[in-house]
């Protein structure tokens, strides 16, 4: 793939009363959405444009590289389910150690949910995105640090301790929300509203996302996006 735009690297930093959390997002073209900038090590990207997989909302028009006749079943490679290696789940029933359908349908319904309050189009699951996104992850499991890769992809982490779950990691993306201001494309100084853009972003149509368990016990989450969003100057809709 190829970006008109120079990849920086925003990484911003969270912590939440309830456990606790830390946020970063990934930005393109001068990371304008408020953050350190930084870099990670690699993962391997696929390219071309990843194939979408499996989609949980209504129905949108595919696109030429997209599908969504198929779906992954929860013993996919990408997606391991719990039950083995130590591995529990957490308090929605989801695996603390990659997917299961459970968390597929969780992160699908929590984005498209954000998405239509913006009245942009629902995201579909991307195998590609949850294959690179869970093998990126687990680079980061003794470190636990969210260090973004530096893949084409949009990209969210959030790393965390307690009783984390899918449906309180992207909420909290989404409650950024309040920080960013539509009018000027800019956050609140100090703050951060590159994970809630990454979310919303118009142009985004898949999804695919990973999870491990930190050697340390602690939970590393990482969403993968495409087409990327972020693009510094540009409103996310």
């Amino acid at each position: 793939m190829r970006l008109h735009a120079t990849m920086t690297i925003a990484v911003l930093c969270l912590l939440l009363f309830s456990g606790r959390l830390v946020a970063a997002s990934k930005s393109f073209g001068g990371g304008g959405y408020g953050g350190e900038t930084g870099g990670g090590e690699s993962a391997v990207a696929a390219e071309p444009p990843p194939e979408t997989a499996y989609q949980n909302a209504e129905p949108a028009t595919p696109s030429s590289e997209s599908s969504s006749s198929s779906t992954p079943s929860s013993e996919s490679s990408s997606t391991p389910s719990s039950g083995g290696g130590g591995y529990g789940l957490d308090p929605a029933g989801e695996p603390e150690n990659g997917m299961n359908q459970k968390a597929i349908d969780d992160i699908l319904k929590e984005h498209n949910l954000f998405r239509a309050k913006e009245h942009v189009p629902p995201l579909a699951w991307n195998e590609t995105l949850a294959k690179f996104s869970q093998q990126y992850a687990e680079t980061l499991k003794g470190p636990c640090k969210p260090v973004h890769s530096t893949s084409p992809y949009g990209e969210n982490l959030m790393f965390g301790t307690g009783g984390i779950t899918w449906k309180t990691t992207v909420d909290e993306w989404d409650d950024e929300k309040k920080n960013y201001h539509y009018g000027s494309n800019t956050c609140d100084p100090g703050k951060m509203c590159g994970h809630y853009t990454a979310v919303v972003w118009k142009s985004t149509t898949t999804v695919g996302c990973g999870r491990v368990k930190c050697n340390n016990g602690d939970t590393m989450i990482m969403c993968s996006y495409w087409p990327p969003g972020n693009y510094d100057g540009v409103k996310p809709f």
